[in-house]
């Protein structure tokens, strides 16, 4: 019943996003009452097993009073999600996903962008913050090497497929390429990034660690909540706290500034 009421109350707010490329993006955005809000994107993480994508965390940031624009990733194998990135290769979500966001960036006349998201999301968080020129990302458990995490064991060679088209060695490099080069090759003013992660989970040795090295060795400015958690996906449990925290300690922050 539940599961019911949610699918219906998200088909009710959901809105469709025609880019100029054709391309299709269901999102909800919600906005504030305040002429200097900020914008917060949200990127969601793959959902359950045998369920189609759904959008991330709008009532953990029900009471932060922000512009919101929660974007949902339905494409790739089975509906789950494609990282915001392609289908069969050709990357044109990746387009459509950032027109959406400089679209809503202009409409609402917001000086500043906030990225969040927690495992899928929270690699897009950090590859569109970085290419996008957001002013603070925060993210939880991320992958990095995205061609290495697709690829690691055979029950995800679809939504490898799906992205790319082939599983082959060349797709499995680029993908891996996507955001350490994002990382070294940003220039200008960088954004504060936020990283919420576990040492005691798989992803830490395979994608958090070289990520926080290679973020410190470009001269990001990290803020760091580490916990102990033994299963990836428990993170949905431990990063709303710090999530909440953080977007208090930024939102603060901009008003005393403004």
């Amino acid at each position: 019943m539940k599961k019911s009421m949610a699918k219906i109350y998200f088909k009710l707010r959901s809105r469709v996003y025609n880019a100029p490329n054709k391309q299709k993006l269901n999102y909800i955005l919600e906005k504030s009452t305040q002429d200097d809000a900020p914008l917060i994107v949200i990127f969601s993480a793959f959902p359950r097993t045998g369920m189609k994508a759904t959008y991330n965390y709008l009532r953990t940031l029900k009471d932060v009073d922000a512009h919101k624009l929660f974007i949902l990733d339905n494409f790739g194998f089975q509906q789950r999600g494609a990282y915001y990135l392609a289908e069969n290769g050709d990357f044109k979500i990746r387009v459509a996903v950032e027109s959406i966001i400089a679209d809503v960036q202009k409409k609402l006349a917001t000086q500043n962008t906030i990225f969040i998201g927690t495992s899928k999301g929270g690699f897009a968080s950090l590859y569109f913050g970085i290419k996008m020129k957001a002013d603070y990302i925060i993210s939880g458990a991320p992958q990095y090497k995205l061609g290495n995490y697709l690829s690691d064991i055979p029950e995800k060679a679809p939504v490898l497929s799906s992205i790319m088209g082939n599983t082959d060695q060349s797709s499995i490099d680029q993908l891996n390429a996507l955001l350490p080069t994002k990382i070294k090759e940003a220039s200008g003013a960088l954004p504060k990034v936020y990283v919420h992660y576990s040492n005691q989970e798989h992803t830490y040795e395979e994608h958090v660690k070289d990520l926080i090295q290679d973020l410190s060795t470009a001269k990001y400015d990290l803020t760091l909540d580490i916990c102990d958690y033994k299963i990836h996906q428990e993170v949905s449990q431990f990063f709303p706290p710090f999530l909440i925290q953080s977007l208090s300690q930024i939102i603060n922050k901009l008003n005393v500034e403004h």
